[in-house]
């Protein structure tokens, strides 16, 4: 597990890039795909700080185009096309939507403590997307996973 700080004006230039986002994608009719009780900005807004966090630890650079998107891949790391499911639950689980999504080959859980993001571990898509791993939260069925049945990151990918 590692854990993240962010400025004040990170989180700003998040929110920012998660606001352009918004609006190209509602405008282009994507589908807003949450599973939580956070509106769509919201969600993008918590999304947006969890992968500007995770690239920031990795020393890789985010996608901040804000064209519309749709199931794609928020980064490219180690070869591998990372999904960052942002949560603001301490106890939250690694979500994805029953939609096979063949442009993920990662999906990394990213918990927003206020300026902190704390990362407590990953998933192949091979692993996360399976029958067992079905979960009703009250927003339809998805895949989910707990913390503790999660991939523990090694000293190398933190580094």
């Amino acid at each position: 597990m590692f854990t993240v700080h962010l400025s004040d004006a990170e989180i700003m230039f998040c929110k920012v890039a998660a606001g352009m986002r918004t609006i190209t994608a509602r405008a282009a009719n994507v589908k807003d795909a949450r599973m939580g009780d956070l509106s769509g900005l919201q969600m993008d807004e918590d999304g947006m700080i969890g992968e500007y966090a995770f690239c920031k630890k990795m020393n890789i650079f985010p996608d901040l185009i804000p064209g519309p998107r749709s199931g794609s891949h928020d980064c490219i790391f180690m070869g591998k096309r990372i999904d960052v499911k942002s949560t603001r639950r301490e106890d939250g689980r690694l979500l994805s939507t029953l939609k096979n999504n063949d442009d993920v080959d990662i999906y990394v859980l990213a918990i927003i403590v206020e300026n902190k993001v704390r990362f407590p571990g990953f998933a192949p898509k091979k692993e996360l997307c399976l029958e067992a791993n079905r979960v009703q939260l009250g927003h339809g069925v998805g895949y989910g996973m707990t913390q503790d049945k999660l991939r523990l990151w090694k000293e190398e990918y933190c580094d």
